[in-house]
């Protein structure tokens, strides 16, 4: 093979190395691109997960919370039944001392007429 073409060869592949290496250079910019889209993206995704997972923390304090209140609300309300029977059983003495009391009532104003109209039938025999 003649100098001049192996010349014109080696500058053909001179060439072809360059027109690849332009498209090498090409892809691995692209490549170095998705791979900061990936970054970025991966990176709000540990922030979104941070944020979930704080989420979830102040869900389960929630949660425990309203477990306590509810534990209160139920001691409240036991508290408040014990009360109330008791307040019945009260009622219920007072009720029987209040009927008492009326029939006394009653008797007493009985008496007070029975010895008015005597009164006033003495003095008016008297008379």
């Amino acid at each position: 093979m003649p100098d001049a073409e192996k010349k014109e060869k080696r500058a053909a592949e001179l060439l072809a190395d360059w027109r690849a290496a332009s498209r090498d250079t090409v892809a691995a910019t692209g490549a170095a691109k998705v791979a900061e889209m990936a970054l970025v993206a991966a990176a709000a995704a540990e922030e979104a997960a941070l944020e979930v997972e704080e989420a979830a923390d102040a869900a389960v304090d929630a949660a425990e919370r309203a477990r306590r209140a509810s534990g209160r609300a139920k001691t409240a309300a036991a508290e408040a039944a014990k009360a109330a029977t008791w307040a019945l059983e009260t009622a219920k003495g007072d009720k029987v001392r209040a009927s008492q009391g009326v029939k006394a009532a009653a008797q007493a104003e009985s008496e007070a007429r029975d010895l008015f109209h005597d009164k006033v039938d003495d003095n008016a025999k008297k008379r």
